[in-house]
């Protein structure tokens, strides 16, 4: 395990990796601006946000840049922007905005488009290239809807209160829709996705109703696992600890098993350890953290029981799997940690 060579977080001042793990930026509050960082500490790029009245921010899906949406005056009139900046994104570009505020964006698989939905009056549905040369409004509607995502044919993904929609960049009549399957008078009120594959052929769906419906809990909360046009009941999901291939995941459970989102079918690990729950997958390295000072690891298709670790202390909660077997923490002492699984497995 090594201390990375990037800033230590503090009080108005943090570091947050992007999605990849091979970048992170320093948030300096005080200072209005972002600092880039590779995990050798070599600085990638700096931000200067003097003057934006950011409401939030966060790393693009692909790590090649931040979202964020920030109040601002456009003739006169007070509104709020979506704009991407910083790291691969350059200083700032717009891509909409919404007097109430756009929400819930949502990166293409390629890369080049990010919708995002409005809320009232009307609710929409806007898709934008990243680069802000073009913008178009795929829905528009008087009662409420919920951006979903991107299919792996580049279709965007929505549900209103009893259907999940598709709609092409092109904005035509959605090539297809699906019924919730909730029952008479049973509503949805909310909805997003919780996973989804890599390949993109299977996601599990959240969906909150205005009253209870099979498989809902006392909150009228349920999920249902959607796989081409056609959604399924889903019996337990706990936290999908990562992804071993396109299709099949890893639970936090013990024994850990592979589960393949598009079957349903699940397959042993050929691990017999009960012990332990893992947090984390990074390669084919399950990770388990029971506290600060209790960590174990296991090699999938070599282990059948986990290895205990001497870790120190200071160790925060829940690792980042970067791949290859590494896993970043945060150190409650506000530095950045990596472990190497490969390493600490091996006897």
């Amino acid at each position: 395990m090594w201390r990375l060579d990037i800033p230590q977080s503090r009080d108005r001042y943090f570091v947050k990796t992007a999605p990849s793990g091979r970048v992170a930026v320093a948030a300096d509050m005080d200072a209005r601006s972002f600092t880039f960082f590779n995990l050798r500490g070599d600085q990638n790029g700096w931000s200067d946000a003097r003057g934006l009245d950011l409401i939030w921010w966060a790393w693009l899906s692909d790590s090649s840049g931040l979202v964020a949406a920030m109040r601002a005056t456009v003739d006169g009139r007070s509104t709020t922007q979506l704009v991407v900046f910083g790291y691969q994104r350059g200083f700032l570009t717009v891509l909409g905005e919404d007097p109430v505020g756009p929400d819930d964006p949502r990166l293409s698989p390629d890369g080049r488009w990010l919708a995002f939905s409005t809320k009232c009056c009307p609710w929409r549905i806007v898709a934008s290239r990243l680069d802000g040369s073009d913008g178009r409004v795929l829905v528009t509607g008087a009662l409420p809807i919920s951006l979903l995502g991107w299919d792996a044919d580049s279709r965007v993904m929505y549900s209103d209160s009893r259907q999940i929609h598709w709609v092409g960049l092109d904005a035509t009549t959605p090539t297809r829709a699906i019924d919730l399957g909730l029952p008479q008078g049973v509503n949805a009120v909310g909805a997003r996705i919780l996973e989804q594959s890599p390949d993109r052929a299977g996601a599990f769906i959240g969906i909150f109703a205005d009253r209870t419906f099979p498989g809902a809990g006392s909150n009228n909360y349920g999920i249902r696992r959607l796989v081409g046009d056609r959604l399924y009941e889903v019996t337990s999901l706990g936290h999908i600890v990562g992804w071993l291939n396109d299709r099949e995941f890893v639970e936090s459970q013990r024994p850990p098993v592979a589960t393949d989102i598009v079957t349903g079918s699940r397959r042993s690990l050929g691990v017999s350890d009960d012990q332990q729950e893992p947090n984390a997958l990074s390669g084919r390295i399950l990770l388990a953290q029971g506290n600060r000072t209790e960590m174990s690891v296991l090699r999938l298709g070599l282990d059948d029981h986990y290895r205990s670790l001497n870790v120190p202390g200071n160790l925060g909660c829940c690792p980042a799997p970067i791949g290859d077997g590494l896993f970043l923490f945060l150190g409650m002492d506000g530095w950045l940690y990596v472990l190497d699984g490969e390493v600490a497995a091996t006897p």
